[in-house]
């Protein structure tokens, strides 16, 4: 071979590699266009959607504009795919030659993210629904309405109302995130659920007695309860059996990755009074810099790793659900997996969980480790990896230390002080076993629910305005100035009422909780008032020249703990009133209202 032949052969392979290279890079740069939205990708419609999609592209568009930006559009995965029902399915019905149900269930879904599916199924968010059993619910079926329909005071004008919904504030707050029991109309005006169905594993229903009481539109279609439907609540129990919604996090119908990878995504539910975790986040150094670099971040990545694809910050998917260098890039639809601490009930526990991923209760050491399959420290140890993409382990391990003393802190101190007096109270009979009936039911509920929470919440996500403002400080103001007094003053009614031995005992235990260190500074303070030797309001301070405030010989001395602390926490004791006279109702809390999903 000649030398010229050589170099001939040479050049074309280098024009082929040159051209090879220059190929990828165009397809690259098509896709990272079209994963922004610079350019369409190509939609493949299978045959067997392609008259839904002409249809609804007229009728609700909106639907087509979002499915065509999914995935699901370039991979081939239409309507009928989705919708795909059998016909022996409690809600499947005819449509144009399709039988299709309206709601997509998690059962669906895996059909084609099979292990997605199970971690899912597995985490705590799936269980969400439990709070149709719990205190939290009690409080929107019964306090805000009433769980029958009740007449109206008067006609609203414009507005014809026969019946008020007392379920109205349940169906459109708490199910909205927690998810409803999703029901069919009966043809006998009752409802058909999941109870009724007795669905198999496969989720084909058992009951034809339920089946055959289903009432259908002209259509044929089966009727939804408007009271469970539309709802996207993440723990929402499916007719057939599955628990949760997808669409939850994955809006439908473009289930945007995009999307989801952002902290405005779990704001719908992760918001508010009890589990500000958005408000939280924002607050943090965390938010600060996604607001400031989000643009940084390769949102559209397809795989999304952090530490590969992004480290400018992180959301609630990078440090919850999405993966990273540490741990080969796998996602987790399990929330839980890197949550060592729950602190959404009174008084937050470790995260050591069963092999069903339930949360270990039991106290007895050795019963305890029998029970566990994931401990608490394996789940920390998943967070830390992911920390450990932007933080050394001297600031991990000690941001830790701090956050777990603050945990403890709060149980401690104002916890388990407050959850023994509520004990005792119940015990003794100074308060009913009806919820709510009670003044001091809504300050305990308020301050660990509320108040605690944020607390905690705040300590877990660095956020120091919700941990010590919008959270200590009034856990404190809560317990002394409103729990204590009215504690107090049950049991002073118990004395008047002759119930010695029940206001001793309550007594007792207000007094052993005061007697303890921690609790000294309101006692002494207390006494001092009681004592005449301090006064409820302490005068302003004399002027002092500007020059002198430094000086030793012209400082003012130092007021001790016991005078200078505002005494005013006792004086409401002569003025709360507990609100014993209420109605008692029948329906007790089924666990503290602890079944809603852990919070970090």
């Amino acid at each position: 071979m000649t030398v010229k032949t050589k170099q001939l052969i040479i050049g074309v392979l280098g024009f082929a590699f040159l051209g090879s290279l220059i190929f990828v890079q165009a397809m690259e740069v098509a896709r990272r266009r079209q994963e922004a939205g610079l350019s369409p990708h190509p939609i493949a419609v299978p045959a067997a959607s392609k008259s839904c999609v002409e249809c609804h592209d007229k009728s609700s568009p909106g639907i087509i504009d979002h499915w065509e930006g999914s995935t699901h559009a370039i991979k081939g995965v239409g309507c009928v795919e989705c919708h795909l029902a059998q016909k022996t399915d409690a809600d499947a019905f005819d449509h144009y030659g399709a039988t299709i149900a309206t709601i997509v269930t998690p059962k669906d879904c895996g059909r084609c993210h099979k292990t997605e599916t199970e971690e899912f199924m597995a985490s705590h968010h799936a269980k969400a629904g439990n709070i149709l059993a719990s205190l939290d619910n009690f409080l929107a079926e019964t306090v805000e309405g009433h769980r029958e329909p009740f007449n109206p005071h008067s006609p609203t004008p414009g507005h014809d109302v026969d019946l008020v919904n007392g379920m109205a504030s349940v169906n459109v707050g708490c199910k909205q995130c927690h998810g409803s029991k999703v029901a069919l109309l009966a043809n006998d005006g009752g409802l058909i659920t999941v109870d009724d169905l007795k669905p198999d594993d496969s989720g084909r229903p058992t009951n034809s007695e339920a089946l055959a009481r289903i009432k259908k539109d002209d259509n044929g279609a089966p009727l939804l309860d408007t009271s469970a439907w539309p709802n996207t609540g993440i723990g929402r129990l499916n007719l057939d059996g599955s628990l949760g919604s997808c669409s939850a996090c994955h809006s439908r119908h473009d289930f945007s990755p995009r999307r989801a990878r952002q902290p405005e995504n779990c704001g719908k539910c992760h918001l508010g009074p009890d589990h500000p975790q958005k408000e939280i986040y924002e607050e943090s150094k965390h938010g600060v810099a996604f607001r400031d670099l989000k643009e940084h971040m390769n949102l559209d990545a397809h795989d999304w790793v952090l530490g590969e694809d992004y480290t400018q910050a992180p959301t609630c998917a990078t440090c919850h659900m999405s993966g990273h260098s540490r741990n080969g890039g796998r996602v987790t639809h399990d929330p839980g997996e890197r949550i060592s601490w729950s602190n959404r009930p009174p008084i937050s526990i470790v995260m050591d969980t069963d092999a069903k991923g339930a949360v270990i209760k039991e106290k007895d050491p050795e019963l305890r480790q029998k029970l566990i399959a994931s401990t608490w420290q394996e789940k920390r140890q998943a967070m830390k990896n992911v920390c450990l993409h932007c933080h050394t382990p001297k600031y991990v391990n000690a941001f830790y230390s701090q956050y777990d003393d603050f945990v403890v802190n709060y149980n401690e101190k104002f916890a388990k002080p407050g959850q023994k007096i509520m004990d005792v109270l119940h015990e003794q009979e100074l308060i009913t076993n009806a919820e709510f009936d009670e003044e001091i039911e809504w300050t305990w509920f308020y301050l660990w629910h509320h108040e605690g929470r944020r607390a905690r919440h705040g300590a877990s996500m660095m956020a120091p305005d919700y941990a010590h403002w919008h959270g200590m400080f009034e856990v404190a103001e809560r317990f002394y100035q409103e729990l204590i007094p009215q504690a107090r003053e049950l049991v002073h009614h118990a004395e008047e009422a002759g119930q010695t031995a029940q206001a001793e005992a309550v007594d007792q235990v207000i007094e052993d909780v005061l007697a303890r260190p921690e609790h000294q500074w309101y006692e002494s303070a207390k006494k001092l008032v009681e004592a005449g030797k301090a006064s409820l309001v302490e005068p302003p301070p004399a002027a002092v020249a500007p020059d002198a405030v430094d000086s030793p010989a012209n400082a003012t001395p130092a007021a001790t703990d016991d005078a200078a602390t505002p005494a005013a926490d006792a004086a409401k004791a002569d003025t709360a009133k507990a609100d014993d006279t209420a109605d008692p109702a029948t329906e007790k809390k089924a666990d503290g209202g602890t079944d809603t999903p852990p919070d970090a």
